[in-house]
C-alpha cells in the first residue's frame, strides 16, 4: 500500500472507538492488575505526551523509539517513545509531543502532521498520565540525538509491531526493587515493556482492526 493511503486509512480508524483497556490488559504485569482494576487518581496525575511518528522507507514504514540512559530514576535504561513532561508553556498535548521529539531526537516539528491519538496511559511509579499522539512525515528524519536524554535511537518497522512472534515476557526489576514477569515486545534484540508496550499493543490492535498492510 502507498504510504499516504496507509496514513489516510489509519487516520480514519483513529477517529473510531479505541480498544484502550482491552489492548492494554495484554501487556500489564499480573502484579499490577489489582491496582489497574481499582483505577487511579487521575485528577492529580502529571501530564506528559509521547509521539508515535510514522515515516516511509524503501522497505517498510518505521517508528523511532529511544533508549533512556542509566540514571537515578524510574525509567532508567528503558525503551520508550520520544516524549516527556508537559510544561506550562505547552499549549496542548500535541505541542508537548512535538517539542519533546525535537529536543530528544531532532524531529522538525513543522514536518510532522498529527493525525490522531491513542488512549492515555497512566504510569503509577512516576504518576504521569501519558497522552499518545500519532503523526507522520513524508520522508525519513535526520535524527539528532540528545546525549543527556537518549542513549540510543531505535527504529522499528510497523511489520515487526504487527508480527505476533515478537510478543513474549521478560523478568524485570522495577524502580522499587519489585521482581516480576512482564509481557513485552522483543524486537531487534530490544525489550519493550511497561507503558510503552501497552501503547504499542493498542496501536497494533488498531492496525490489525483495519487490516492495514504496509507494502
Amino acid at each position: 500500500m502507498h504510504f499516504q493511503s496507509f496514513i489516510n486509512k489509519l487516520a480514519t480508524q483513529l477517529r473510531q472507538p479505541l480498544p484502550g483497556k482491552e489492548a492494554h490488559l495484554q501487556m500489564i504485569p499480573a502484579v499490577r492488575l489489582p491496582d489497574y482494576d481499582k483505577g487511579y487518581d487521575l485528577e492529580n496525575a502529571r501530564q506528559s505526551s509521547v509521539l508515535i511518528l510514522l515515516y516511509p522507507s524503501s522497505t517498510s514504514i518505521f517508528i523511532p523509539f529511544i533508549q533512556r540512559p542509566i540514571y537515578e530514576g524510574v525509567h532508567s535504561g528503558q525503551i520508550g517513545l520520544p516524549g516527556g513532561k508537559m510544561e506550562t508553556y505547552d499549549p496542548s498535548p500535541e505541542a508537548t509531543a512535538l517539542r519533546e521529539a525535537n529536543e530528544e531526537i531532532g524531529i522538525i516539528e513543522a514536518e510532522v502532521e498529527i493525525i490522531g491519538a491513542l488512549t492515555p496511559v497512566y504510569v503509577p511509579p512516576s504518576r504521569f498520565l501519558i497522552n499518545v499522539l500519532v503523526g507522520y512525515q513524508n520522508s525519513s528524519p535526520i535524527f539528532i540525538k540528545d546525549d543527556k536524554e537518549v542513549d540510543e535511537i531505535i527504529t522499528i518497522s510497523v511489520d515487526d509491531v504487527l508480527n505476533d512472534l515478537t510478543m513474549g515476557s521478560v523478568p524485570v526489576t522495577n524502580s522499587m526493587g519489585l521482581h516480576f514477569d512482564a509481557p513485552c515486545f522483543l524486537i531487534e534484540n530490544k525489550t519493550i515493556w511497561g507503558a510503552t508496550a501497552m501503547i504499542i499493543n493498542e496501536f497494533k490492535w488498531i492496525l490489525k482492526k483495519t487490516d492495514l498492510e504496509t507494502d
